[in-house]
């Protein structure tokens, strides 16, 4: 690189650092204070008393809006692929539990309400000993596929230029790591890797390996064992600058003038050379890649910032927890004070002389006195007074309760407050329920977007035959029976598609409500002619994560009665025996295909058989076939007088009139069934007699 080039990154480097720091100086107090590391003037450490406001109301909106992981749903836009997307939604889902994303993505959550903004990185674990910086991450990680990592965002350092509302518009993004010195040397990637050194205390005493907020409020002891870790495990500081506008990565390490890196940023888009394969004459790849000059990541830069307000002029706004700080300040001093006043101060009784003359032992029996006891006084009213010094003043809980009020009117995260006292209009409560329930869609909104973010560039780096892992195994059948398992090929991801995500499947409880919100869709559209009850069925099943769904679908064990039923109708008639009825039987089933026999050609094949041994055969048809029809209808009533209710907690006893509905529908089934074999018999002795 040339000498000016270099001293341009050099300079720009150092800028955003400056640019950085006094946000970094915001942050690390913020931070401290969800440690507890609270201070109050005139008062000693252990005076303190440190109540956490912090901590629940960043638990509150963590779990609230990213609890579980998304329910991700894609849509391919070309009419003759649309099958695809049930398949993409698979890879999606499999791909987001694969890479452990949820828990990089909390900690971003985390970081975007303390510093503004949280980062998600996005790589390729490739396998073998082809390793990431910074190095020490790789195990954790899945071989052969795409990585996504929560990056401190005191690490990261984005072009000063850059808007307020589009990362994609920054020149440059540099992110600071501190990796193993011993890995750096083995990197066959970087030039001049021997020149590297380890970076000493003096040089970098604020950077550690991962989050390098606690330094500033380490302790002493704690502060050096930090920094013996690093001296014993030789760390050198490496500076990895993203440019998009030259599309570029270039490294530069500490203490290194020259980059140790300087490549064609490795996700730019390529595409494979081909060439005819000399003795099959078959197209294959020869290893070689042309760019096309786009990125395979969305913006340019292999980085997503979740971020949760708005700001004027920079990237970088105010912490949401920076909005309740005073207010955090504000409780912890009030009961801290109130503390120290009744510890200050101990309860002091004044009496009068007159009374210790009188008793002597007064003061004694008033201090060890019991529940109950009476104590024999000359003045009840003017004896004695207590001495109130230890009382705080009459507006302190007032102020605790307006600060907790406060906080609630600025996150809104739990619709308590927004003003007034317990005793609301319905107006009033709906508008602060309106207002929580927005406020929790505009954070869900972003955990949504960053979700997106995640399967996009996921898909377009695996679509790349350079990123393709070989060994992501996924069920690529068009339904859900007879699944078929392949390995993901790029050739999957080239159609256009859009992602789109549930956000409010990553709220707790959501598998109960989803349920219930089923099972009232479904009691709906059950009353409906015009509906598929199977598709309902399903629909229910898939809301209780019913794998083998066809085990409770009665269409498959209808089929399979009406079969055997009517194998019955044909052993009837071909050897004139009854084959019986056994208790588990659908007999609701078997009745109707009995009821049809004398529309089965086999039937009358038999019949006609029969009728030339012997000529009775047709009415000993008949008769069996209402002996049989008998035994189901006897069946059939026992099961409507001994079958209970789905609710558990409720059994009832079938009525008359429901015995009577069944008797009644059995015997319409044995006329029909009569009749029928009637006319099978007249059917039959007509061919007969035409032969």
């Amino acid at each position: 690189m040339k000498a000016e080039d270099v001293q341009y990154w050099r300079k720009s480097i150092d800028n955003a650092q400056k640019f950085m720091h006094p946000k970094h100086k915001d942050w690390r107090r913020l931070l401290a204070m969800y440690r507890m590391e609270f201070e109050v003037p005139d008062l000693d450490k252990d005076q303190v008393v440190r109540i956490s406001r912090f901590y629940p109301l960043t638990r509150q909106i963590i779990s609230s809006i990213a609890y579980n992981y998304p329910h991700v749903f894609l849509r391919v836009e070309d009419p003759n692929r649309e099958y695809q997307a049930e398949i993409l939604e698979r890879v999606a889902n499999a791909a987001l539990e694969t890479m452990q994303v949820k828990e990089e993505m909390q900690q971003a959550i985390f970081d975007a309400l303390y510093c503004s903004l949280g980062w998600l990185k996005f790589d390729y674990n490739a396998p073998g000993d082809d390793l990431l910086a910074p190095y020490v991450v790789n195990d954790a990680l899945q071989d052969d596929m795409v990585a996504v990592r929560r990056v401190p965002p005191f690490n990261i350092f984005v072009d000063p230029l850059c808007p307020p509302h589009k990362l994609s518009h920054a020149r440059y993004i540099v992110e600071r790591m501190l990796v193993p010195l011993e890995f750096v040397k083995k990197d066959e990637r970087f030039v001049n890797r021997r020149q590297v050194t380890a970076i000493n205390s003096a040089a970098d005493s604020e950077e550690t390996l991962y989050d390098i907020e606690d330094r500033e409020y380490a302790s002493q002891d704690e502060e050096n064992a930090v920094q013996q870790a690093k001296d014993l495990g030789d760390y050198a500081l490496l500076y990895e600058v993203h440019d998009r506008v030259h599309r570029r990565r270039i490294v530069f390490a500490e203490g290194v003038e020259q980059p140790i890196e300087d490549i064609d940023h490795p996700f730019l888009e390529q595409e494979p050379v081909y060439a005819p394969d000399p003795f099959t004459g078959e197209e294959m790849m020869t290893g070689e890649f042309n760019p096309t000059g786009s990125y395979l990541v969305q913006g340019g830069f292999p980085y997503h910032a979740i971020k949760f307000d708005l700001s004027e002029e920079s990237l970088y706004g105010l912490p949401m927890m920076g909005y309740v700080e005073d207010e955090q300040k504000a409780i912890v001093e009030s009961v801290s004070r109130r503390v120290d006043l009744l510890k200050r101060y101990p309860r002091i009784i004044l009496g009068q002389r007159a009374e210790r003359e009188e008793n002597a032992n007064i003061s004694d029996q008033l201090t060890r006195a019991r529940d109950g006891q009476v104590i024999w006084v000359s003045d009840i009213n003017n004896g004695f007074r207590e001495m109130q010094m230890g009382n705080p003043p009459p507006d302190q809980l007032g102020i605790e309760a307006d600060m907790r009020n406060y906080e609630e009117q600025v996150l809104n995260v739990s619709q308590m407050a927004m003003g007034g006292g317990p005793r609301r209009t319905a107006t009033e409560a709906s508008l602060i329920a309106s207002f929580g329930t927005q406020n929790r869609e505009w954070l869900s909104a972003e955990v949504g977007k960053a979700y997106e973010a995640v399967i996009y560039n996921t898909f377009r780096i695996m679509a790349d035959a350079r990123y393709t892992p070989d060994e992501f195994i996924v069920n690529v059948s068009e339904g859900e029976n007879d699944p078929v398992y392949e390995a993901v090929s790029s050739d999957l991801f080239k159609v256009r598609f859009k992602v789109e995500v549930e956000t409010q499947s990553m709220r707790p409880l959501f598998e109960q409500l989803e349920r219930e919100d089923t099972l009232a869709l479904a009691n709906y559209l059950f009353q409906m002619p015009e509906v598929n009850r199977s598709e309902v069925i399903k629909l229910v099943l898939r809301a209780f994560r019913v794998s083998d769904m066809d085990k409770f679908i009665k269409t498959s064990a209808d089929a399979e009665a009406i079969r055997a039923a009517q194998l019955e109708n044909q052993f009837l008639a071909a050897r004139q025996q009854d084959p019986g009825v056994l208790p588990t039987q659908d007999h609701k089933a078997h009745l109707q295909a009995h009821a049809k026999a004398g529309e089965d050609p086999a039937v009358t094949q038999f019949l006609q058989q029969q009728m030339q041994i012997n000529p009775q055969s047709i009415q000993q048809f008949q008769q069996l076939m209402q002996a049989h029809v008998q035994q189901h209808q006897q069946f059939l009533q026992g099961q409507a007088q001994g079958q209970p209710m789905q609710d558990k907690s409720e059994k009832t006893i079938p009525s008359a009139r429901d015995g009577a509905n069944v008797q009644a529908q059995a015997a319409a089934l044995q006329s029909v069934v009569r009749s029928n074999a009637q006319r099978v018999g007249q059917t039959v002795s007509l061919n007969t007699e035409q032969n």
